[in-house]
């Protein structure tokens, strides 16, 4: 029973996750550990994906610091394979708009928390 949760979640993961993601692939236990791309905190997404009907335990709940900003702990213990895929499904949307207002709003790619903006490099040209 568990395996094929656990694979379905594997399986769901390679179909919807985006660049940049990786997860492990556990030989017990109930949770798969994902990591997210750069510059996505897992915290900061967390009501985002709340409001689109996916839950997950951020990474810093396992952490002293700041740590586990970029991680997220999934359960395949109870919901059945189709409830799994559907749930990554929508993770993985979270994730796509996340990444969209990262690159809108100017979020450094190496920055772990949204309000790590990138100042720019060359003076606006009103101020040349």
């Amino acid at each position: 029973m568990y395996r094929e949760r656990r694979d379905a979640m594997l399986a769901a993961l390679r179909d919807y996750m985006p660049a940049g993601s990786s997860w492990t692939h556990p030989r017990g236990g109930f949770f798969v550990w994902l990591t997210l791309p750069a510059g996505i905190d897992s915290q900061a997404m967390l009501p985002r994906a709340v409001t689109n009907r996916v839950a997950y335990t951020p990474g810093t709940a396992f952490y002293a610091d700041d740590l586990g900003a970029r991680n997220i702990r999934l359960s395949y213990c109870y919901p059945t394979p189709e409830r799994i895929r559907e749930g990554v499904r929508r993770l993985g949307e979270v994730l796509d708009r996340e990444a969209q207002l990262n690159r809108t709003f100017g979020l450094h790619p190496g920055a772990t928390h949204p309000h790590s903006v990138v100042e720019p490099t060359s003076p606006r040209p009103d101020q040349a």
